[in-house]
């Protein structure tokens, strides 16, 4: 018969009180209540949230499900196609914020609705030229102000996390496999993910960080499963995605706890699909009700939105979603 031990190599802890910030899945003894606890997941779903002002592809976003930013992105209007506005959501609804410095698609973010963090992208201008830049911004909770110091080079589709003084963008576009620390003041170079990729998320921080998906031209197959923990310093494998995709939807506060959405498993294609991420392994969650991908990500693993995107017909949407999953811990039996 398996034991605990023989399932996931440790065995159950014994402890005089639950664990104050246990993780998915982790199981213990309460000696005080002489209980075998565990925290367990209950079922997820996702709801409709309150549409974007308007349809908007390539978005990105950072902040919570109840207090959340999206900015950047492209229309259907172009040329040119980039724009730089900028909305601010409360749980319910989306409201106008303070406008980019330029119009910008598919850049890298980080950080909260009062202190945002927006670097790299594409100004796409629509007259054949990639447009490619390096530029940071920094959000106040009503204005960005440009940092003089940009990235190293110009690139977008990153897959990014951290926070607005510190952060981390890991991959893009043109394909590389560099990573770029950001202080709050500047950028340096940090270790190389294992196989340069683009189109690829992020999530934790920059000491505890995950980049996973994305597009390796040379993988097989090339919209890759690949995820990869970040420790400050080098990047480790860490647990495939059961979906292979590039242009995907993520977020998570911690390296142990993040999920993945939506994206582009077969090229042109656009999935529904919705992953959660344990530190170890990736577990299905229930999917969303538009297929997307390039859109807007923000909140936890247990409290998501996703906004925006692209869709096969009409190009773009202003749709949001909210995924909601209970956490709890729960005296286990044998029935």
């Amino acid at each position: 018969m398996s034991t605990y031990d023989s399932l996931y190599g440790r065995r159950v802890n014994v402890v005089p009180s639950n664990p104050s910030n246990p993780k998915e899945g982790e199981v213990w003894y309460n000696s005080t209540l002489g209980q075998l606890k565990g925290y367990v997941l209950g079922t997820g779903a996702w709801a409709s949230g309150g549409n974007l002002p308007q349809a908007i592809k390539a978005i990105r976003g950072c902040g919570l499900q109840t207090s959340a930013l999206g900015f950047g992105g492209g229309t259907p209007s172009g040329p040119p196609y980039a724009i730089a506005e900028t909305y601010e959501y409360n749980g319910s609804s989306w409201s106008d914020g303070g406008d980019l410095s330029g119009r910008i698609q598919n850049v890298g973010s980080a950080g909260t609705q009062t202190a945002g963090l927006c670097f790299g992208g594409s100004d796409s201008l629509g007259d054949g030229s990639p447009g490619l830049t390096g530029r940071t911004e920094e959000y106040n909770g009503s204005s960005w102000t440009t940092n003089p110091n940009s990235m190293s080079s110009g690139r977008k589709d990153v897959g990014a996390g951290g926070s607005q003084t510190a952060a981390f963008g890991a991959g893009g576009n043109p394909v590389t496999d560099a990573t770029e620390e950001y202080d709050g003041s500047s950028w340096t170079s940090g270790g190389n993910i294992p196989v340069a990729t683009r189109s690829l998320a992020g999530a934790g921080t920059v000491t505890a960080g995950l980049a996973f998906g994305g597009y390796s031209p040379s993988t097989s197959p090339e919209y890759t499963s690949a995820t990869n923990e970040y420790n400050g310093s080098s990047w480790t494998a860490g647990g495939s995605l059961n979906t292979g995709r590039d242009q995907i939807g993520g977020t998570g506060a911690s390296q142990n706890a993040a999920i993945a959405f939506a994206g582009g498993p077969n090229g042109p294609g656009v999935s529904t699909a919705t992953e959660g991420y344990d530190g170890t392994s990736w577990s299905t969650r229930p999917n969303m009700a538009t297929a997307r991908k390039t859109c807007g990500s923000a909140g936890t693993n247990t409290l998501a939105l996703a906004f925006g995107g692209y869709v096969p017909s009409p190009p773009e949407t202003n749709a949001t979603e909210e995924f909601t999953q209970v956490v709890e811990t729960k005296t286990l039996t044998s029935s």
